[in-house]
């Protein structure tokens, strides 16, 4: 193992700059959409939003009126701020007070205000709506989300290259599958195996209190013993019953399935992918599943086009899965089949019975189809970028169950 980690090649991957222009778009919709609902300023406080909107995770909150250029305060830390971000202003937050004085300072009105209110703090909504009594505030989280949800041709060029990233791990992971190997030796090394092709180990989530595994590796039943994460493969004992999920001490046995799903992610962008791997055979439900799994993926990209209604979409492919009779074992009680993925790997949209929407071009979304069963899971998992014509996935690896 010792000659395994060697020295990643730092100059292949270090990080791109925004292309010029990018985030000042990104602003100017977001304010014709603020005039459609008639607010007069949005502060976004949460790190996923921030840095969409500015080019800069560093700590404050972002002010963006209908009458002003926006204004980003920093808590920490300035000087990264001003390198990272192209926004003209940006200043020092000392106190959330800062905020309410500038505003009067340059006579901005601020009657009614959004926030994104799906992600922020009690304390802090309360803080900022002490400083403007009388204000109305009102949610502008679904408009930063559907903004969000359709990638910019910057984006999706973060996501293909991180496609073709991730298809060269797996690639490499296959090499590692043996008989007696522990979940969590095979997870340390595919971890390596991440970094070195430049993935961050950090994923971020929407969610309250959702805290993901960017990498699931479950052989046999260990798929079976699910978590508490809505989600059909985070299962798994992990190491500590402070994350009980993940890879854990089991060791990867013959004639069962190894499932891999796991998150490539480039420069804060996510690919979402779930493989399986074998060594030996497999018994026929998990063989049948997975192929019906295939199918599932075969008729989301015929059919997952701009326009298309996205509870049609979900309706059609569990009435295959039904066909199969396979819906007992389907997702393993998850009441999606797929999710945007992005900065966040909760986005929009949810491909599911209850999420009243449509299919847009830009759009990326994770498509999961699986089969939990006691004794195993199958079924693959690729990120599309949905299109004119047909869904394009952004990873090639070959769907099929990898014997090895």
């Amino acid at each position: 193992m010792k000659e395994f980690f060697k020295k990643p090649a730092f100059d292949s991957w270090y990080s791109p700059s925004f292309p010029d222009g990018e985030v000042e778009r990104r602003v100017s919709f977001f304010k014709e959409q603020m005039g459609k609902m008639g607010m007069d300023c949005a502060f976004i406080t949460q790190n996923a939003d921030r840095y969409y909107y500015t080019g800069t995770i560093q700590d404050g909150i972002l002010m963006v009126h209908r009458d002003h250029q926006p204004v980003l305060f920093i808590r920490r830390t300035l000087s990264r701020a001003r390198e990272e971000s192209p926004l003209e202003h940006i200043l020092e937050l000392r106190r959330l007070e800062d905020i309410r004085g500038y505003m009067v300072d340059n006579n901005l009105t601020a009657n009614t205000i959004g926030i994104t209110m799906d992600v922020i703090p009690a304390k802090l909504y309360l803080s900022i709506t002490g400083l403007f009594p009388g204000a109305s505030f009102v949610d502008v989280s679904g408009t930063v989300r559907m903004q969000r949800a359709v990638k910019s041709v910057y984006e999706l060029a973060l996501l293909r290259e991180g496609g073709v990233r991730f298809d060269r791990v797996l690639e490499k992971l296959k090499g590692y599958v043996r008989v007696g190997i522990s979940e969590y030796e095979l997870y340390m090394i595919f971890t390596h195996l991440l970094q070195e092709e430049g993935s961050s180990l950090f994923v971020r989530t929407r969610t309250y209190n959702m805290e993901a595994e960017p990498k699931y590796i479950l052989s046999g039943d260990s798929a079976w013993k699910r978590s508490s994460m809505d989600s059909p493969t985070a299962s798994g004992d992990g190491i500590s019953r402070a994350f009980p999920s993940g890879a854990g001490r089991r060791e990867v046995r013959r004639n069962e399935p190894l499932i891999v799903d796991a998150v490539f992610v480039y420069e804060g962008y996510m690919v979402d992918c779930t493989r399986v791997y074998a060594l030996g055979k497999l018994d026929s439900h998990f063989t049948k599943a997975h192929g019906v799994s295939i199918r599932c993926h075969e008729l989301f990209k015929k059919k997952a086009l701009p326009g298309t209604h996205i509870p049609g979409l979900y309706r059609e492919i569990l009435e295959c899965v039904r066909n199969e009779g396979l819906e007992d074992v389907f997702m393993g009680g998850v009441k999606f089949i797929g999710h945007g993925v992005g900065l966040e790997l909760d986005e929009l949209p949810v491909i599911a019975e209850r999420f009243e929407g449509y299919l847009e071009k830009g759009m990326v979304v994770a498509f999961e189809p699986k089969f939990v069963f006691k004794d195993g899971c199958v079924g693959s998992e690729n990120t599309y970028v949905i299109d004119d014509g047909n869904s394009q996935p952004l990873t090639h690896t070959p769907e099929e169950i990898q014997f090895l």
